[in-house]
């Protein structure tokens, strides 16, 4: 039989093969110097097999490039959908990039060799953004999509080192047990994208970039969609909302700052810190002492606030927060007052029994009021909200938090200071942001709204803002 050779194919082959043979016979790159700057990105010229081929079940995979390029953090970059079981090899040289898989893949699939930002150009530094090669085992190349955005629950920042996880319908602890089939990461605007997915229903979850990629403590972020996503060619767009369902409690060694006091003990004793801003109490606020880890109360030997001749005061209560490690005393607080307050030896102990080395004496004084500013907030746009609660806060903490009934707030004290407003919706009305959770009973977070506002109130001032809320 006579065979007909094809000029063209020869000629690519031909390109290709010159393409390797520079990159093992040249050492060194020496950039062009002068002319106008660079700013196209590369390109690709040749692949083998060719982008969007079907049919094929390829070993290696050689794509060539309109210039010479660098890849950054090629491997952290790099995503093939939906996964294999080992990670393909990956190297490239000059403006050729190889990879080779080892493993099987699924018939009547669509695969996706995602590079993300990894490919530059070696002059300038250009990105092929988010560059994809494509191929399918099957007939055809899936066209579903499913695109949206993830949001940390309890403060509506974005945490752009989370990814997108799809797992199958029909097993319930896949994302306990199993890698996910798809993933996608998130870009620094809080933003996720799938292509090329089948046209099925996956379950979809947030989970960190970590080795496991899976839901394997309840401290991690995670979220959750409360039904399976269906995969068309324009799927919904949907939001999910990340939660820690347990805080991480983390043993941190009690630092003093100004205006705290720190028992000088033996480490078998019990260590605390007075939190007083300025070195004052604030007259809003509970006196608090941070102990370094869980403590109890001893009725025997009881905590008393008194006067400056120790004598104790009426009225005041002490209570332990939600973690037992910080001590919460409640009392009305005026101006410019002093007290004392005594701490028996016995009055607080752990979970060894340790407590402080002697009966303690701790002496303060309240703020003034020329120390605090007034506030009045007009607001808009908060009756599209569920019981909405304003909310005061500073590096991601609540300082204060306000229920919005009406379009106006009247704040008669308030501590000066920059504060970013957000807003809770407060799904339970209790007044604060409740985590979710996900096992045998699923509830989604509470949803903080990052409004965008930031104010500056000042001490012994009348401040007046106006407000803008935006879902």
């Amino acid at each position: 039989m006579k065979h007909t050779l094809n000029p063209g194919k020869i000629a690519i082959g031909s390109l290709f093969i010159y393409v390797l043979q520079l990159a093992v016979g040249c050492a060194n790159i020496v950039p062009p110097v002068g002319g106008p700057r660079d700013t196209i990105p590369p390109y690709l010229t040749i692949a083998r097999p060719k982008d969007s081929a079907t049919g094929i079940k390829p070993k290696e995979i050689q794509l060539v490039f309109s210039e010479y390029i660098n890849t950054t953090d090629l491997q952290t970059n790099f995503i093939i959908s939906p996964s294999i079981k080992t990670t393909p090899l990956i190297d490239s040289r000059l403006n050729a990039i190889r990879i080779r898989i080892n493993d099987s893949l699924v018939p009547n699939t669509t695969y996706s060799l995602q590079f993300g930002n990894a490919i530059r150009d070696v002059n300038e530094g250009n990105i092929a953004k988010n560059y994809t090669y494509v191929f399918s085992t099957g007939d055809h190349i899936d066209t579903g999509t499913f695109r949206g955005n993830v949001h940390i629950a309890e403060t509506g920042n974005i945490d752009s080192t989370l990814i997108v996880v799809l797992h199958p319908i029909n097993n319930d602890t896949a994302i306990y047990k199993n890698s996910p089939q798809y993933y996608s990461k998130i870009n620094g605007k809080g933003k996720f994208e799938f292509k090329f997915l089948p046209y099925q229903s996956f379950q979809a979850f947030v989970i960190p970039n970590d080795y496991n990629k899976k839901y394997d403590d309840s401290t991690k972020l995670f979220a959750f969609l409360d039904s399976p996503i269906h995969i068309t060619a324009a799927t919904d767009t949907q939001d999910l909302y990340a939660f820690q369902a347990y805080k991480k409690i983390e043993n941190k060694k009690t630092v003093a700052g100004a205006g705290s006091k720190i028992t000088k003990t033996k480490s078998s004793t019990l260590k605390y810190n007075k939190l007083m801003e300025g070195g004052d109490q604030d007259l809003l606020n509970p006196l608090q002492l941070a102990f370094d880890g869980p403590i109890k109360l001893n009725d025997s030997f009881p905590i008393l606030l008194c006067d400056t001749n120790n004598k104790p005061i009426m009225g005041y209560t002490i209570s332990l927060d939600s973690s037992s490690r910080n001590l919460l005393i409640n009392y009305p607080w005026e101006e410019q007052a002093k007290f004392h307050l005594i701490i028996p030896k016995g009055a607080v102990y752990d979970t060894s029994f340790n407590t402080i080395q002697k009966s303690d004496t701790l002496k303060f004084a309240t703020k003034s009021e020329a120390a605090y500013g007034s506030l009045l907030v007009r607001l808009s746009g908060f009756q599209q909200i569920k019981n909405p609660v304003l909310l005061f806060t500073q590096e991601d903490k609540v300082k204060y938090s306000f229920p919005i009934t009406q379009s106006l707030i009247r704040i008669p004290k308030i501590l000066p200071g920059d504060f970013i407003l957000k807003v809770l919706e407060d799904n339970n009305y209790n007044g604060k942001w409740d985590t979710g959770k996900f096992g045998k009973i699923k509830m989604q977070p509470e949803h903080v709204i990052l409004n965008g506002t930031t104010i500056n109130i000042k001490a012994n001032w009348d401040n007046e803002f106006n407000v803008v809320i935006n879902k």
